[in-house]
């Protein structure tokens, strides 16, 4: 047996439905955002523990275990860096697009309900807010001195070939101009909206 389905119209949502929709993806925004602070403000103590574990630590091993630290920890940093670069990007995110509800329902409504973000007087000063782009720089500042106490300790306590020694000062070098990097592009990062999936086709289709 074969049934014939027809796709019906498009119904649209009252002034008030909609409303409730942009409402309910607004509470759920802020519930995104609550992780994204709380996960940026983690990244600060990691960063400053991982400078800890480089000047207190590490001095205290064998050298041969000096060096397998010295080793994984720019790539640690690394990490704390990008990690803290991905949530900062995503409260940017969410910030725009709640700036976006707050005046799409004020418009729908024909008044001022909502005014917080869209009327913050710092909402566009910086990238991800002042506490993310604050956290972003501190990340950043802490996890520079690290690699430059990896170097100093490399080179002060670790009693290794010259050649190594090159390759190891090229390596924590790239690790630094990829920190650099990532500060500088949170303060370049900006919003785009992605852009809106087709509508569906209204063609008839058949099913057996």
């Amino acid at each position: 047996m074969s049934q014939q389905f027809q796709a019906g119209p498009r119904v649209k949502l009252t002034e008030p439905e909609r409303i409730a929709v942009l409402i309910e993806e607004y509470r759920a925004l802020y519930q995104l955002l609550l992780f994204r602070l709380r996960a940026i403000d983690q990244r600060v103590p990691a960063a400053g523990g991982m400078l800890g574990i480089v000047l207190g630590s590490v001095p205290a091993l064998p050298p041969e275990t000096q060096l397998l630290f010295l080793a994984g920890i720019p790539s640690c940093l690394a990490w704390i860096v990008a990690t803290t670069l991905g949530h900062a990007r995503s409260k940017e995110d969410h910030l725009r697009r709640i700036d976006e509800i707050e005046r799409l329902v004020n418009r729908i409504a024909g008044e001022e309900l909502l005014v917080f973000q869209s009327q913050h007087p710092n909402r566009k000063a910086s990238t991800a807010g002042r506490t993310g782009t604050a956290a972003m720089f501190a990340v950043g500042a802490s996890c520079l001195t690290a690699l430059a106490a990896c170097i100093v300790l490399f080179h002060s306590r670790v009693l290794v070939d010259p050649q190594l020694a090159i390759a190891y000062d090229a390596y924590v070098g790239g690790t630094a101009a990829y920190l650099v990097h990532a500060v500088a592009a949170l303060r370049r990062y900006r919003y785009q909206r992605p852009p809106a999936p087709p509508a569906p086709p209204f063609a008839a289709f058949r099913t057996d």
